[in-house]
């Protein structure tokens, strides 16, 4: 048939494995007998940004450009610190994350994805206020604005993606004369700068391509706009809802003969256009699952994704039937309906024998009980040897029988939607779901071996902090329960605050949930969430303080490490689900190691390791401190270091002795947090900056003491210490604060073994004779004092 039509998955969407929605709907139109393509952009992209040749060019652009503020540097001194190292390693790094074995070697696994994540602030740090990782990211210009998005896409110095795209697109794909549609997915905000960029380069090369955008977040967009919208200047046609068969009437429309009197779209389901500044639209479609076509995965650059597998998605029911007050998924997904068990499995078996791979994930909004038994059954029943995870929710009728047969089926992981343990709290949300039926289900689960996935949701209107802080503790109770009891050691929790979706039942009866919604700024014309005030309960700052707290943010206590920037700082749940398929253990944070100091001999000779990357930042060390500051990085033993002093070339630290070092040191005024020479040159040592002639790695005997400059907070009961070296944050309650206050004070008698093993692994403690003790107190990076 006629006209060729591209699909296109832009930035930023999941990096570990494929989306579902380019691949079906390629099936889809090729089953129809339609020339189509695939292109996945946000993986081409992502790939092209961690590659050797384009950091280079990226720390060469850091290097020239001015920041805009003082936190903007910090990002752009950061990245030049890491680039060394993120650009000889990045190639390593991608292969060892896409290797099966490198989740049995934790070592290897840190030591790529530590890699990775430079090479993430590397891209950071060489655009302005921007924050770049593979989950979301931030950049000089909002979503949520109009204007701002209309900026981006022409600024490649600001906008990540513009400059990527000017360097890495296939533009041949496009400039094909055959190409008569161009169908973009968009699904997340997180998308829409990069797809709306994509889509303004096309046209100033392509006017005469037509081009559609659907997707989840495209649907719940336009949904509010009457009028033409400026985003029309580069898409002729939104298809809203589902897209199998919209997108082939699109082709023959354009294909066809002129329609007379009207307009090809007023025949497409779930279609919206512009009519002269007027946005006309038809009534949405449910698809025929039964009429399924196969995903065609082959057509994607599967080698590319940052994960083993891969790992593919698949679906066997569509939407939800649930009508759940935080959640705005049934207003953009049309009505639930579910596929026939054999055909779901009949395709899982063609998709292992064409792609090779055991891994796929059920991305199925909710799988019903009655999903779960059938799918379960079929993959039995048929021999289909794989691993599979996907989501439900609890029920009278998860047992320990279907646990079972879930696991034999396959399964290695299964969320669940516990949101909050109060069931007052569950009835407010109209979650439909009992706490004993969660109890019941969690056992059975756990007794058959199938590891879990807890999603929380903190400050859910009318929910008071002791309610938040129940669920808090039942979530870490289910986690420790599946290792401690169950021998499950890969089931995981995590939660975050409340976002008041504008489609979801609080959204729009928000006097039904005691809300009082906030109007957003002017500008913020795209945002699809709101600020709110509530009657009662946690307030909007208390539920993300809640959430921040159990996540175990420590604040912002350091320049160089801190949890909310490290773009890798949590397991990605392809990552857990592979781990729990093979039997490779969760990767626990690597022990700090601590090398011997002084030298035995103290006329042995120190130089600088050669891995150590170190530069001069315009900022003082402390706040009581003036003048700029010298920062240095170790890469393999994953160290930052901040130290004030004068002008300091640490390469002259060649060939140095002990005695020689310290007198360097006391010349250039130069110490960590008001340490004194001596204490300051161990430091160095200790963590690996500095190294003798001859390597010494065992960790040196003697007396424990604490480590200088540790950074505390206390948050809600919680002792949050952080190492401002190391980056590595540990959160202590009850006896365990006490045992830290023990050795902090030097009086270590009465302390608790096991407390104080753990302070040492993660290099809180050390074993040498005392440092001098700081001259001043010492000041976290916000100015608190610790």
């Amino acid at each position: 048939m006629g006209k060729k039509t591209v699909l296109v998955n832009p930035p930023l969407w999941n990096a570990y494995a494929p989306h579902l929605a380019v691949p079906l709907l390629l099936g889809d139109l090729r089953a129809r007998g339609y020339e189509a393509a695939a292109y996945d952009l946000s993986i081409e992209c992502i790939d092209w940004l961690l590659s050797k040749a384009a950091l280079t060019e990226l720390r060469d652009k850091a290097h020239r450009r001015r920041a805009v503020g003082l936190r903007d540097e910090w990002a752009r001194q950061r990245a030049l610190l890491v680039a060394p190292a993120a650009i000889a390693g990045v190639e390593e790094a991608k292969a060892r994350l896409k290797s099966l074995a490198t989740l049995g070697e934790p070592e290897v696994f840190h030591s790529a994805r530590r890699t990775l994540r430079d090479a993430l602030w590397l891209i950071s740090g060489a655009f302005p206020d921007c924050e770049f990782d593979l989950v979301s990211n931030t950049s000089a210009y909002s979503a949520e604005s109009t204007a701002q998005v209309l900026a981006a896409t022409d600024d490649p110095d600001g906008n990540p993606y513009r400059w990527a795209f000017d360097r890495m697109l296939d533009r041949d794909l496009f400039l094909d004369p055959s190409v008569g549609v161009v169908g973009m997915s968009m699904s997340a905000d997180t998308q829409l700068i990069a797809g709306v960029t994509f889509l303004r380069m096309l046209r100033d090369v392509r006017p005469d391509v037509h081009v559609v955008v659907g997707g989840n977040y495209a649907t719940r967009l336009v949904d509010r706009w009457q009028r033409r919208h400026p985003l029309f200047d580069y898409v002729d046609t939104v298809v809203t809802g589902e897209g199998e068969g919209a997108l082939a009437a699109i082709v023959d429309g354009l294909d066809g003969p002129p329609s007379h009197g009207g307009d090809f779209r007023e025949k497409i389901p779930g279609a919206v256009w512009d009519d002269h500044g007027v946005l006309l639209r038809t009534p949405r479609q449910s698809a025929d699952l039964s009429a399924s076509a196969m995903p065609a995965y082959a057509e994607l650059p599967l080698h590319k994704y940052l994960a083993p597998g891969p790992v593919l998605p698949v679906f066997a029911s569509r939407s939800c039937p649930w009508d759940c007050a935080f959640c705005s998924i049934p207003f953009a997904s049309n009505s639930f309906r579910q596929r026939p068990p054999d055909a779901v499995v009949e395709e899982i078996h063609r998709l292992r024998a064409e792609v090779d791979s055991p891994f796929f994930m059920f991305v199925d909004e909710i799988m019903s009980l009655r999903t779960l038994r059938g799918v379960a059954e079929e993959l039995v029943r048929t021999a289909a040897g794989i691993h599979w995870y996907g989501e439900t929710r609890f029920a009278r009728g998860l047992d320990r029988e279907l646990a079972e047969l879930l696991h034999a089926s396959g399964c290695r992981r299964m969320n669940f939607g516990l949101e909050s343990a109060s069931q007052r709290v569950l009835d407010l949300m109209r979650k439909g779901t009992r706490i004993d039926d969660a109890c019941s289900n969690i056992e059975a689960m756990l007794t058959a071996g199938v590891p879990l996935h807890l999603f929380v949701i903190h400050g859910f209107p009318g929910e008071t902090e002791e309610e938040a802080a129940r669920t808090v503790a039942f979530a870490e109770a289910v986690r420790r329960l599946s290792v401690e009891t169950y021998g499950v050691v890969h089931t995981t929790w995590g939660g975050s605050p409340f976002v008041l979706d504008v489609h979801s039942p609080v959204g729009t009866q928000p006097d039904a949930f005691g809300v009082r919604i906030e109007p957003p700024a002017p500008e913020d014309d795209l945002s699809l969430s709101r600020n709110y005030t509530t009657g009662s309960g946690m307030s909007q700052q208390d539920g993300l303080r809640v959430a921040e707290t159990a996540a175990g943010s420590a604040g912002d206590t350091n320049v160089w490490f801190r949890a909310a920037r490290d773009p890798l700082a949590r397991e990605i749940e392809e990552f857990t689900f592979l781990r729990a398929s093979v039997g490779a253990p969760l990767p626990e944070t690597p022990p700090v190691p601590l090398f011997d100091w002084p030298p035995p001999d103290p006329s042995a000779r120190l130089a600088l390791d050669p891995e150590v990357t170190c530069s001069q930042v315009p900022w003082p060390a402390t706040e009581t401190d003036t003048g700029p500051a010298s920062a240095l990085y170790h890469p393999r033993h994953d160290r930052f270091l901040q130290l004030n002093g004068k002008d300091a070339n640490w390469r002259e630290l060649d060939g140095i002795t002990w005695r020689e070092l310290e007198t360097w040191l006391a010349d250039r005024e130069c110490h960590y947090l008001g340490a004194d020479p001596a204490a300051t040159a161990t430091l160095l040592v200790r963590h690996g900056f500095l190294v003798p002639s001859r390597r010494q790695a065992e960790e040196v005997a003697g007396r424990l003491r604490a480590e200088i400059g540790i950074a505390v907070e206390n948050r809600d009961g919680v002792h949050c210490l952080t190492n401002p070296v190391t980056g590595v944050t540990v959160r202590l309650r009850g006896a365990a604060v006490d045992t830290w206050h023990r050795w902090s004070s030097g009086e270590e008698v009465g302390s608790d073994p096991e407390v104080t093993a753990a302070l040492a692994r993660f290099g809180f403690l050390y074993r040498g004779p005392a440092d001098a003790r700081p001259s001043r107190p010492v000041y976290a990076q916000q100015g608190q004092v610790v």
